[in-house]
C-alpha cells in the first residue's frame, strides 16, 4: 500500500534490491524526491497512532537505551546530539541528566514539550548539510534513522567526524534477516502475491529505503571508521497490542506471535542496537 502523498512523488518505477558485496537492501532506481518532499511525506502520518500499550512500551524501551548509555558517557560537561529526534523523546531523556541538547531533523516534528524546551539546539536539515562543528558530541543518538536515509555511509562518516574524542554513537537498526520477515515472505507467496518485498517500504509508513543485516552492518561501521564497543539483537514481543484493533496490521501481528519468541531464541530477532566509538 502507498502511501496518498507519496504518490504525488513517485516518478518512477522501483524495486527493492540485495547488494551482492555487502548484503544490504536498497531501493533501485535511487528515490529523487526532493528535501521538501521528503519533508511533506513524514509530516503526513508517520507518527499519527500510538496505543497506550505502544507509549508505555516505547517509554520502557527508551529508558534500557539510556541506562545502556549511562554506562558508556564520561563525567561532567555533555554534548548530547540528536540525529532524527523526531518527537524529541529522547532530547527530554537527556535533558534530565543535565546534558547539553542538541537536534538536527529534516522536519521539527517535537511534540509540545520539547519544542517548548528552550535548552534544545533545533537544527531544521539533513545531517550532511548542517555541517556542525568538529570534533565535539559526546553522545550521538540516532535511533532508526539509518534506515531512513540514501546516504547511510556518509551520515556515519559525518558522525565520527563531529564525534568528540572519546564519544560515543547510539545506533537502532531493523534487521532485514530477521525471521519475521521470513514468515511474511512465505505469507505473501500463499496469497499470491510473491512479488512484494517484505523489507523495505519506501512509500508507506515507516518509510524505510535502506535495510541492514549483520554483515551489511557490520560492513558500513568498519567503512566509516567507527567499532562496536555494545551490541544486542532484540524484539519488542506482543506488538500486536501496538496497532488499532481489528486492523490488518492487530491481526497479522497477532498471528505470527509465536514466531516472535522463536526469531528471539534463533538470534534472528527483529532490531538491532548498538554503541560505536571511534576505531581510528
Amino acid at each position: 500500500m502507498i502511501n496518498q502523498t507519496a504518490k504525488n512523488f513517485i516518478r518512477h518505477d522501483y524495486s527493492v534490491v540485495q547488494c551482492l558485496n555487502c548484503a544490504a537492501y536498497y531501493i533501485d532506481p535511487l528515490i529523487d524526491f526532493t528535501l521538501e518532499e521528503w519533508k511533506q511525506l513524514y509530516s503526513s502520518e508517520y507518527f499519527e497512532y500510538a496505543s497506550e500499550w505502544l507509549v508505555k512500551q516505547r517509554e520502557k524501551d527508551l529508558n534500557y537505551r539510556f541506562a545502556v548509555i549511562d554506562n558508556y558517557v564520561k563525567k561532567g560537561n555533555v554534548n548530547f546530539l540528536d540525529i532524527g529526534c523526531g518527537e524529541g523523546n529522547a532530547l527530554l531523556k537527556a535533558h534530565k541528566r543535565g546534558w547539553n541538547l542538541n537536534a538536527v531533523d529534516i522536519s521539527d516534528l517535537r511534540n509540545s514539550e520539547a519544542k517548548n524546551n528552550t535548552a534544545i539546539n533545533f537544527i531544521e536539515s539533513a545531517l550532511p548539510e548542517a555541517k556542525l562543528p568538529e570534533n565535539t558530541y559526546d553522545v550521538i543518538y540516532l535511533d532508526s534513522v539509518l534506515e531512513h536515509v540514501l546516504n547511510p555511509l556518509e551520515y556515519l562518516t559525518e558522525i565520527k567526524r563531529i564525534l568528540a574524542p572519546g564519544g560515543i554513537v547510539y545506533i537502532g537498526v531493523p534487521n532485514e534477516d530477521a525471521l519475521m520477515n521470513e514468515v511474511r515472505k512465505f505469507a505473501f507467496i500463499l496469497k499470491g502475491r510473491k512479488g512484494l518485498s517484505t523489507r523495505l517500504r519506501p512509500f508507506d509508513s515507516p518509510y524505510h529505503v535502506v535495510g541492514f543485516n549483520y554483515n551489511s552492518m557490520n560492513l558500513i561501521i568498519d567503512k566509516a571508521g567507527l567499532s562496536k564497543v555494545y551490541f544486542r539483537n532484540f524484539g519488542r514481543k506482543f506488538d500486536f497490542l501496538g496497532f488499532k484493533p481489528g486492523s490488518f496490521d492487530f491481526w497479522q501481528s497477532l498471528v505470527t506471535l509465536p514466531f516472535e519468541f522463536i526469531g528471539a531464541l534463533s538470534k534472528k530477532d527483529i532490531y538491532f542496537e548498538m554503541i560505536l566509538k571511534k576505531s581510528y
